[in-house]
């Protein structure tokens, strides 16, 4: 669940931040483009409209090469007038050839001459053109106050001639009203858009998710069936095992989550250790499938060549795993079991086998199992001991503190001895998981049996 939690919220942090950028960069190519788009079509339009109104008020082109401040026709004034009553023009403004202002609905200009404006020019040569800036120019003193204006230069052509130029100012305020209502329209598509892909995609991610985390878990319950069935195919041969790989299993995690609450060992413990460490407890003794059955099942103490023999299957469960391990093209827990299973009978004062390891040398894995493999035998029943009680396991464990045990997990212990005792009693053995007893009376009618260690430690066989 955790996992799945970590995977959506990074999914929704980077698609967030990507359709975030996208939507702000699409937002923002889109609203240039509306702006754009509307200039040009004043600047394309008002022309237009200019010369249809010329054409119908033929007095215009007349009126171009009169003197300046002559009466004005009263149909020019219906073509000023229908000018000034189109779109956003505030402002108009009539030139004639020479560059002098013959017309403006702001008498104060009219009567001055601006010949070398380049717009003029330029229009004068028959070509429209505009201007969008602040209006900061001699002829433009009645129209500073209007922020960002738009002047768009019409030449009006008379027989065969430019005969001069129509001027219209449009307000800033009043063109980008229209931009405005345009581009929240933009932005909410986008923004609409955007959402709705993204809530899509997130359905379809999570339903995919899901079904691959179902695929995955059901994976994981098959590989750990299929590792309790090779442990139990081992334990089973030592007629021994009842719920031994469950308790175990359990003083492991046990043991394992107190060390990282306060311990020198707790760097290392990390979430996805302790799993791998528990996943691996029940196949400390798997190598027991290579012990030969009149070694594992004599009826009676082992002489010093047969122990040694049992000795080895700490060697052929490592030779198991690392030939699974070989199939592998990624790390998985079997780097951890790999070192359990190898030196779970190493003891902190270096007289354990294989190896003879002593202290830090052995893996931090396997110093775990050795102390919850141990208590589970001396709180179990066996063909040549009964059960000690948890009192006695919990006082033969102190005394090996520092021998036989690792002194930091042996206090680990000490602090969680009554969750050991929980599980030994939830765990407990009961007839249906103890070996037929037929096969038990023919395997262990003897006591001699046991090996003992230190101060008295009973550990079986092994």
């Amino acid at each position: 669940m955790g996992l799945l939690r970590n995977t959506i919220v990074h999914y929704t942090v980077i698609t967030f931040v990507v359709m975030l950028f996208s939507s702000v960069s699409l937002g923002v190519v889109l609203s240039r483009q509306v702006t754009d788009y509307l200039i040009q079509t004043h600047i394309d339009i008002f022309p237009h409209v200019i010369r249809s109104l010329a054409d119908e008020h033929p007095e215009v082109i007349s009126f171009l090469n009169a003197p300046p401040g002559s009466a004005v026709p009263e149909s020019v004034k219906i073509f000023f007038d229908e000018i000034l009553s189109f779109g956003a023009v505030f402002r108009i403004k009539v030139w004639g050839k020479d560059g002098t202002i013959l017309w403006s609905d702001k008498a104060e200009v009219i009567g001055k001459n601006f010949k070398d404006n380049p717009h003029f020019i330029e229009a004068m040569q028959g070509k429209t053109n505009y201007s969008k800036a602040m209006p900061e120019k001699a002829e433009n003193v009645t129209e500073r106050g209007h922020g960002m204006v738009l002047e768009i230069y019409t030449p009006l052509k008379g027989a065969g001639s430019f005969e001069g130029v129509v001027e219209l100012y449009e307000s800033d305020s009043r063109l980008y009203e229209q931009i405005s209502t345009n581009i929240r329209f933009v932005w909410l598509t986008v923004s609409g858009a955007v959402t709705s892909l993204y809530v899509l995609l997130f359905l379809v991610f999570y339903r995919s998710h899901a079904a691959q985390q179902k695929i995955a878990r059901q994976l994981m319950q098959t590989q750990d069936v299929t590792i309790l069935a090779l442990a139990y195919q081992a334990e089973l041969r030592d007629m021994e095992t009842g719920n031994h790989i469950e308790r175990t299993s359990h003083y492991v995690e046990i043991l394992a989550r107190e060390l990282r609450k306060d311990s020198p060992y707790r760097a290392p413990l990390s979430e996805e250790y302790i799993k791998d460490l528990v996943r691996s407890a029940p196949l400390h003794d798997i190598g027991k499938v290579g012990v030969p059955d009149a070694v594992l099942c004599k009826p009676g103490r082992l002489d010093p060549g047969e122990f040694e023999t049992v000795k080895r299957h700490c060697a052929y469960g490592v030779m198991i795993l690392e030939k699974a391990e070989q199939r592998l093209t990624f790390q998985s827990f079997l780097k951890v079991a790999l070192q359990l299973v190898m030196h779970h009978h190493e003891k902190w004062n270096g007289q354990g086998y294989p190896h003879g390891l002593k202290g830090d040398e052995i893996p931090l894995a396997a110093r775990i199992m050795t102390l919850s493999d141990v208590y589970d035998a001396l709180r179990s029943k066996r063909c040549y001991k009964e059960a000690l009680s948890h009192e006695q396991a919990v006082e033969i464990i102190r005394k090996e503190r520092g021998a036989h045990f690792d002194p930091v997990i042996v206090d680990a212990f000490l602090k969680r001895e009554r969750d050991f005792l929980a599980v030994s009693e939830q765990f407990a053995d009961t007839p249906e998981h103890r070996p037929d007893p037929l096969i038990k009376d023919a395997a262990c009618n003897c006591p001699e049996d046991a090996q003992t260690t230190g101060a008295g430690l009973v550990t079986g066989k092994i």
